[in-house]
């Protein structure tokens, strides 16, 4: 391999002395400089960022002509501030240039990468959105472009954003002469060929997964602690944080937390008892989450790097830091609380055990049975390499409706047939029919979102206006909405946000407030432009945040904690404590005498009837909305069960039916289960966007994101209802 890569890359590998190139880089070489469709899936670690670069960036610079030739897209800007020392040094050994465009990016550096394009250029998805609809020119930068690299992709499968992307990767194609390749970087998922039929959308050449499994096996120094509540036995209950600060000792490591208020409760305890101890070398710790500014993150990022007295011991984060940001070679990865995604553990664990000989080294902690239950399912089924499947949208009404009205302000009007033309090729607007298409475009037109213009022509309407396009059009490049915020202000420096709501509950300063994992005290709160005015302290409250927790548990997560809780194994990895609370939750679900293949109905004490499938969130939600049909009382679910209230009714005869009612759905077809649970399903805001929508489509975008029908007709058909 080292023959067929550019010359400079090739003196990068000489002097910087690889021992070896990695299986993944020997793989991917060939089908992508020969311009093949892929994902490139391997395990973290495994070298995937110079396995997609050194073959593109080769293909590169034999082109002389200008422009922009490799676009390398990327989910979150740490992400691409990190890869770009990399992604710079790689493109100038091969006599080509690297361009970071984000909105922490000055206009000037814009304005000049416009007019002289780097070959390389490295953005986020609202970036991009931003030059297809400012930049009048960006047809002739993009002209000659080659490569369109997304990293991390298994992540923007999972997020509106990654919806979003392949919109504008449909748009962007549009305009060009030539159809680039499309590569996908990803960790390993349960389901790739569907990844890559999102990733290539429907009107796509081939493509192909690259893959290759890890080399060896490596050691696993896995524990997961259980803190019982019976040990909370003073008032603010720092039993966890007392475990955590003992296990950030002498250890450099990354500490995963549920929510941006919780990295900063446990950062907040290690600072008080630093200095009750008083003692000479203090656990030094920050915080990096999405509320701490970009200053303040990239700090931690850097120090944490570091060996030297100054350096950090730890971070404490929420999942930001679970992508494939470099922060070197740690000691340990903690993870307080719950997972649901074996996926995520992967992630997160493969931040350590990097250097040969070196183990992966795992601490779990846990004050709940549910949480200690779903990160013991998740540690399972990483030791065992499963990863879960990605349930993929085919009816996102709401991101349809946003690139609409952005395509109409790109072309200063187009018609009806154009715009479906370009965006029905994106997986994420598959099932969409011209019908439902027409009728989202009539709804948008009476609801002043969009005007017609000499017969045919669609532009943007006056609600479009009011809505989306004021203040420089911040609202319309992104698809999410992160709601009003306040800066957090040291001088002229940007320390983070805070929430309106937790500013406005405050009472007149001084107040004190922790963010960064530092503690600050408040001076002023000027409203009129949405500042706090902080200073440096050594006392401080933690803040709140709105939380919009996507917790769902998925299919195979469930599956695991069926398992665990009615099967005989113990996982080797549980300590004492954990092992005593399995074994009693064991003790309670034992006799429900479920498998993997039945549903069990039985009843609670008080009446409810239960359904017992372990089938996950999306799954359980069709099974209660077809229930709830039947009209036999309130009907609920969690990931593993569906609970029918008894509402004063005879049970006896009931579970038979449920069972045969369900059953007769097993030969009728996706479509027709939507139309008959779509009564079920409430209307309500999911989206910045819904207000677009009539209700029928955001029902339906609600099931499709919601629901998984298509695996409910797979359990459906290989299950026998036990009761």
């Amino acid at each position: 391999m080292i023959n067929k890569i550019h010359s400079g890359l090739r003196r990068i590998v000489q002097n910087s002395r690889w021992s070896a190139f990695t299986d993944i880089q020997k793989e991917a070489f060939d089908p992508i400089y020969n311009g093949e469709n892929c994902i490139v899936e391997a395990p973290t670690s495994g070298g995937k960022t110079e396995a997609v670069l050194f073959p593109v960036l080769t293909k590169a610079a034999e082109n002389k002509a200008g422009g922009v030739r490799v676009l390398y897209i990327a989910p979150l800007k740490a992400l691409l501030n990190d890869i770009e020392l990399r992604a710079d040094k790689y493109a100038q050994a091969c006599g080509l240039r690297a361009f970071k465009w984000h909105g922490d990016v000055s206009q000037k550096d814009k304005v000049n990468q416009m007019l002289f394009p780097a070959e390389l250029m490295l953005t986020t998805p609202e970036s991009l959105e931003a030059i297809l609809l400012r930049k009048g020119n960006w047809n002739e930068v993009f002209n000659q472009l080659q490569s369109v690299i997304i990293d991390e992709a298994h992540s923007f499968a999972l997020a509106e954003r990654g919806l979003h992307l392949i919109s504008l990767l449909e748009r962007l194609e549009n305009e060009l002469k030539v159809v680039p390749q499309r590569i996908g970087i990803t960790a390993t998922i349960g389901n790739p060929d569907k990844l890559l039929e999102w990733l290539l959308g429907r009107k796509r050449r081939a493509g192909k997964r690259i893959y290759v499994k890890a080399a060896a096996e490596k050691e696993k120094d896995f524990i997961l602690h259980y803190i019982s509540s019976d040990n909370h036995n003073t008032e603010s209950a720092p039993v966890l944080n007392q475990k955590l600060y003992d296990l950030l000792l002498k250890k450099k490591s990354i500490v995963f937390r549920n929510s941006r208020t919780k990295t900063e409760e446990s950062a907040k305890y290690i600072n008080d008892r630093n200095r009750a101890l008083n003692t000479q070398f203090p656990l030094n710790v920050r915080t990096h989450h999405s509320s701490v500014s970009k200053y303040y993150r990239e700090a931690a990022e850097r120090l944490i790097k570091m060996r030297n007295e100054k350096e950090l011991h730890a971070l404490i984060t929420t999942s930001t830091l679970e992508l494939g940001i470099d922060i070197g070679d740690l000691n340990q990865v903690v993870q307080i609380g719950g997972l649901s995604s074996s996926g995520s553990f992967l992630q997160r664990v493969g931040r350590t055990g990097r250097r040969p000989g070196k183990p992966q080294f795992f601490r779990g902690l846990c004050e709940d049975e549910e949480e200690l239950l779903l990160l013991a399912a998740c540690i399972n089924l990483g030791v065992k390499g499963i990863s879960e499947s990605i349930i993929f949208p085919k009816k996102a009404y709401h991101i349809l409706a946003h690139q609409i009205i952005c395509l109409c302000l790109q072309k200063t009007g187009i018609g009806k047939d154009a715009l479906y033309k370009i965006l029905s090729n994106s997986y994420c607007f598959s099932a969409i029919s011209m019908e439902k298409f027409e009728l989202l475009l009539d709804y948008m037109v009476q609801s002043e979102y969009l005007r017609m213009v000499e017969d045919s022509l669609l532009v943007v309407g006056i609600k479009t206006e009011e809505r989306f396009l004021k203040a420089n059009w911040k609202r319309l490049f992104a698809v999410f909405d992160s709601g009003p915020m306040y800066d957090v202000v040291d001088g002229k420096k940007i320390i983070g946000t805070l929430d309106i709501e937790f500013v406005l509950a405050q009472q007149e300063p001084p107040w004190f407030v922790v963010l960064g994992g530092v503690e600050w005290k408040v001076k002023k709160v000027k409203h009129e432009t949405r500042q706090v005015v902080v200073v440096k302290t050594e006392a401080g409250n933690v803040p709140k945040w709105n939380v919009f927790s996507n917790s769902e548990v998925p299919f195979e997560t469930a599956k695991e904690v069926g398992r665990l809780l009615i099967g005989p194994e113990m996982p080797p990895f549980l300590d004492g404590p954990a092992k005593s609370a399995l074994q009693k939750l064991k003790a309670k679900h034992n006799a429900i005498g479920w498998n993997e293949n039945c549903w069990v109905f039985d009843q609670e004490e008080g009446g409810s009837l239960r359904i017992w499938t372990f089938s996950g969130d999306k799954i359980n939600r069709v099974i209660a909305a077809l229930v709830k049909l039947l009209n036999l009382g309130k009907c609920q679910h969690d990931y593993q069960k569906v609970v029918v209230d008894a509402d004063n009714r005879d049970y006896s005869d009931v579970p038979e039916r449920i069972a045969a009612y369900l059953k007769s759905y097993t030969n009728k077809s996706r479509e027709e289960i939507e139309n008959a649970i779509i009564s079920t399903v409430p209307n309500h805001l999911f989206s910045k966007y819904t207000s677009c929508l009539p209700e029928l489509l955001s029902k339906e975008r609600l099931i499709d994101k919601s629901m998984d029908i298509d695996g409910f007709l797979c359990e459906l058909k290989s299950i026998i209802c036990k009761i």
